[in-house]
Parts: structure tokens; sequence; C-alpha cells
């Protein structure tokens, strides 16, 4: 049987959710989308159903939200809601269905990057904790932890420095190479902290493109096995099986065009 955080949304069964919900997190910038990009084929190529989902993906609010970020005037309380709604409405016509068609759900984030957000911007944890309660707890979260000195040089030769991702909103000053660091350093230690509280398997993401996958493979196999995570290490346990064959590897080709694609981005 499956359990959410805490309430369950009306009409939403948890009985027959059969499917597997895996997580891919971690700051801006850190490579969540290339790793979601590969994950993807390689589990189409074992004989699993997938669907991949994100944030501001919903029908309902995700271009509202694009487009109250233009204007760089959204507050901390209005954005936190309009996010919720657009998890909720995911979660109800995009996660839940393809849980229970039994398909493997990929997430480029979940509820721990908004709430991540939130608590940099002042909002209190216990309040966060109480508006997601009806998110379901996955079967697997992944966060890619990277530092700040190495995630600077991938922003600045990528996509540059960004507003929000920057933390202007919360009006440090002027620089926003600076306001880029300190935010970005406040978000970290959210994430530290949640990856301890919620059991995250940790994945440092310093090192490169193929190395971060099969870390990932790893873990992901190990989750379809059914086996469970370790509650003391956070870390998931070593499957029984290589979980890659050659033919599903990524190429350095397929590296590059990823790469390509991430440098362009998308909105978040």
């Amino acid at each position: 049987m499956r359990e959410t955080y805490g309430v369950v949304l009306p009409a939403m069964k948890l009985g027959d959710l059969t499917g597997k919900l895996v997580v891919i997190e971690g700051t801006d910038g850190v490579g969540r989308t290339t790793q979601i990009n590969l994950l993807k084929p390689w589990l189409e190529h074992q004989g699993h159903a997938v669907v991949d989902t994100g944030i501001t993906r919903s029908n309902l609010a995700g271009k509202g939200i694009k487009r109250a970020k233009k204007g760089h005037t959204l507050g901390r309380i209005t954005q936190t809601l309009f996010y919720a709604t657009d998890f909720a409405d995911r979660l109800i016509n995009q996660i839940v269905p393809a849980l229970r068609a039994g398909f493997v759900v990929l997430t480029d984030r979940y509820i721990y990057s908004l709430m991540a957000r939130a608590s940099v911007r002042g909002l209190d944890p216990e309040w966060l904790r109480k508006i997601y309660s009806f998110a379901l707890i996955p079967d697997a979260v992944f966060y890619l932890r990277i530092g700040v000195d190495d995630l600077i040089p991938r922003v600045v030769f990528s996509r540059g420095f960004d507003f929000w991702e920057s933390g202007m909103d919360l009006h440090p000053g002027e620089d926003m190479y600076e306001s880029f660091r300190k935010y970005q350093s406040a978000l970290l230690g959210q994430f530290d902290r949640l990856a301890e509280e919620d059991r995250f398997t940790v994945i440092d993401a310093t090192g490169d493109i193929r190395s971060i996958f099969e870390q990932l493979q790893t873990g992901i196999a190990a989750c379809l096995n059914g086996e469970e995570r370790s509650k003391e290490s956070g870390v998931a346990p070593q499957p029984s099986a290589t979980p890659v064959s050659e033919s599903a590897a990524p190429t350095p080709e397929t590296d590059a065009a990823v790469r390509e694609e991430v440098a362009v981005g998308k909105a978040t």
C-alpha cells in the first residue's frame, strides 16, 4: 500500500498504484535533466513503460507560473501556493494515472525543491510540510549534490545567471554573482537537511555524466527489484545483477547531444 506524507486527496486510491515513483533532486544547474534524458531511454530499453514530468509542466498552472516569474514580482507565499497547485495538478493527472498503469515515473524535482526554495525565502518548514502532505512518498529519491564552487562554472558556461536562481527577489544587492553564490549555498543547506530527514540517496554530482548515470542506474535497478533503501545511510543497496547492457549505455555522441540540449535549458 502506498503512503502519502499525511493526507490523501479525495477519490485518490492508493492500493492500485503499482508503478514506481523515482525522483531526481538537486539544485539549479546540477544536471538533473541531463540524467533523466539518459535514464528514460535506458529504462525503456529494459522493457519498462516510462513517464517523465517536472515542475511547471501542469496544464492548470505551468504557463501561469512562467508568466508570473517574467515580471519578477511574484511574492513568496503566492509563489509557494502557485507551485503547490502545479504539483497537485500533475500528481492527479500525470503521476497517479501512470503509477496506476504500472509505469515508472521519473520526476525532475519533487516537493523537496519546492520546500527548499520556500524555506530559503523564510517560510516555516512545518507549514510547508502541511501544504505538501498530500504528496506520495517516492520509491526512491536521488539527490545530485554539488558544491557552489563546482556549480558556478557550469552555470556560467551554459545558460548564465538567472534572476530567480540567483535569489534576486530576496533583494540581496546588485551583484548577481554574489547573490547566486549566497542563494545557492542556502539552498544546498536546505537540500542537505531534507536529504537527512527523508533518506535521499546522495550522489556526488561533481563527476562526469557517465559516472553519475551509472550510479543512478544501480540505484534505480535496486528500486525496481524491490530492494529498499538503507534507513541508516540513505543509500540504495547494490542490485544482484549488473543493470546496464552495453547497448543501453550512453555513447560519447549521446553525451554531446545531451550537453547541447541542457545548455539551451528548460525554464522552471
